[in-house]
């Protein structure tokens, strides 16, 4: 039996893509269920352990801090010793103390081209420790055909080492009934017609940009009856967000701070669309969740979004907000392209599973193992 450990301490932190990508990722594994591998999974201290994971004779689980120096030099080295893994798979970073073979998924290297969207600290914590993860990892998976490439533009020449595993969307994300979608607007005071945007806040996500060309919107049309409904997170940096837009228009914007799946399902299968501004991302999960309820997308045309959306929604310049405006009444007026997007993104979001990014991820950790 081979036992591979899973860092996952980003579970229970509800801090957006890290978290929604390991969950998802347990959830493929344990549905594949392989024979030959046992997984050991490194769970925060104030984290339960997922539901879909209780009982599964596959996992087993170890409690981690949430400090990142405490969890990378003292306690994921000893339990890493104490429970005789074979292969560690971290996010990022890989313990500087451990020896084993080890994967890391690396999502994106916004902290390279876009360090001003970043704290100080995390800046330097990631240019200083990522180096010494790439090189120690024998593989590297990231998440789009965009990432890989810029991966190899800042590292180098690691090409052997970079594979792509694309995220899933999980099977829960999928269109509500009216009742549901009721229940959960009532319970968060929100008023139909709305605009949906779901992403932790920071400014990477550009949601002063989005609120821009909202307020573009309600200057020419103060009849426009959709509110602005903002969900996520604060992350880091997101005061500028909450100042942004005058008083008047900020009557009409709605922060609901982070919301658990249930409600997000049904926000999504209720919104007129979700808009999606961001400046750089390595996948975009919230676009494939949107799609997969059923929820019309306008997001940018850039970074890896394309890659995702194709064909199934409006790609707009994330730095221009008249065109993000622009896109946001043609939707809102065009009742044929909602349906039309409504139908296109339901087929695009059946193209992801968390099953084959379980799959994929799994000839990883044998390819490793036949190395040893």
């Amino acid at each position: 039996m081979i036992k591979i450990g899973i860092e996952a301490h980003a579970i229970g932190m509800k801090q957006g893509g890290n978290e929604r990508y390991i969950e998802g990722l347990l959830r493929g594994l344990s549905k594949l269920n392989p024979p030959d591998l046992q997984f050991i999974v490194f769970l925060n201290h104030m984290a339960e352990i997922p539901s879909f994971l209780k009982g599964h004779p596959s996992f087993s689980f170890e409690k981690v801090s949430t400090s990142s120096i405490k969890r990378l030099m003292l306690d994921l080295p000893s339990k890493i010793k104490r429970t005789n893994i074979d292969v560690l798979h971290t996010q990022y970073h890989i313990p500087p103390f451990v020896q084993i073979p080890s994967v890391i998924t690396l999502h994106d290297v916004s902290y390279l081209i876009h360090p001003e969207f970043f704290p100080f600290f995390e800046r330097i914590k990631m240019k200083t420790l990522m180096p010494s993860s790439i090189r120690k990892a024998k593989k590297i998976i990231t998440v789009s055909q965009f990432s890989k490439r810029e991966i190899l533009k800042k590292y180098g020449d690691i090409d052997e080492k970079v594979c792509i595993t694309y995220n899933g969307v999980s099977e829960e994300f999928k269109p509500v009934n009216e009742e549901k979608i009721q229940q959960v607007l009532t319970k968060h005071k929100i008023f139909r017609p709305y605009i949906l945007s779901v992403s932790n806040l920071q400014p990477r996500k550009n949601l002063q940009g989005l609120i821009s060309a909202y307020s573009l919107i309600l200057k020419k049309k103060e009849d426009f009856p959709c509110c602005l409904v903002i969900t996520g997170k604060k992350l880091w940096l997101y005061d500028e967000i909450f100042s942004a837009g005058e008083p008047t228009i900020k009557e009409k914007i709605l922060f609901t701070d982070y919301v658990e799946n249930d409600d997000l399902i049904a926000l999504y299968s209720g919104a007129e669309m979700l808009v999606y501004p961001s400046f750089y991302e390595g996948f975009g999960l919230p676009v494939l969740e949107a799609m997969a309820c059923g929820c019309p997308v306008i997001a940018s045309a850039s970074s890896s979004l394309p890659e995702i959306v194709e064909e199934a929604g409006i790609l707009v310049d994330p730095y221009n907000s008249q065109e993000i405006s622009s896109a946001i009444l043609t939707l809102h007026q065009n009742g044929n392209l909602q349906k039309e997007l409504k139908e296109k993104g339901l087929k695009q979001a059946k193209k992801f599973s968390w099953m084959e990014c379980a799959k994929k991820t799994v000839e990883v950790y044998r390819n490793l193992v036949s190395l040893l």
